[in-house]
């Protein structure tokens, strides 16, 4: 195996655990057995996550293969490393596990176990968490693009950065405001930024 391969290899394992866990999070939510109050808003950002892991993926081999050839593939696999330990716990963090089900979310008479997503999703520990580092990675993302772009192309820098400030922006929202219509808008606006992005890449 060369050692472009070692690092793709590295990063598709931290990127099947991140989907992994939230495939399981999902199970858990949809098995028989579990009384579940469903709300839009962490199924959304769930979708987002899931969307944007795969691009982050599939963008990651040419970016590690470029490098490879230039010779600074050191370096990029360090960001993207950081990227997808990033994209890891927000996968983590997305949906609730089991034992927060158990211990916030009681069923009536016990008997039946149940969880409240509109509960989870509006705790502080849920936005101050899956927010924080969501906006982190979008930070850490503008950052490096800048650097990949600084010589590139003028228009190049500022497509990046108005995509890439938009996301932070839109994802740093939530964790300051428990406005319903304020989160919809922060989810629309991130799911359409991506939509654009894929869809940019696929067309031209």
């Amino acid at each position: 195996m060369s050692q472009l391969e070692y690092l793709v290899a590295l990063i598709s394992i931290i990127v099947g655990l991140g989907l992994t866990d939230l495939a399981q999070s999902v199970r858990e939510l949809i098995r028989p057995g579990y009384a579940v109050k469903w709300d839009g808003l962490p199924l959304a950002w769930s979708a987002f996550v899931f969307l944007f892991t795969i691009l982050l993926w599939w963008n990651g081999f040419s970016v590690l293969e470029n490098a490879s050839s230039a010779g600074e593939a050191g370096p990029r696999f360090l960001s993207y490393l950081l990227f997808f330990f990033l994209l890891y716990l927000c996968c983590a963090f997305a949906l609730p596990d089991p034992d927060w089900e158990m211990s916030v979310a009681g069923s009536g008479d016990g008997s039946v176990p149940a969880v409240d997503l509109e509960a989870f999703y509006f705790s502080a520990g849920h936005r101050r968490w899956f927010f924080g580092l969501l906006t982190g990675l979008f930070v850490a993302l503008g950052v490096d693009n800048q650097i990949s772009f600084a010589w590139g192309s003028m228009q190049d820098r500022l497509v990046s950065a108005l995509a890439i400030g938009g996301l932070a922006s839109a994802s740093a929202v939530p964790m300051f405001t428990d406005q319903r219509w304020a989160h919809w808008t922060a989810v629309a606006m991130t799911l359409g930024l991506i939509g654009w992005r894929a869809a940019r890449q696929i067309l031209f």
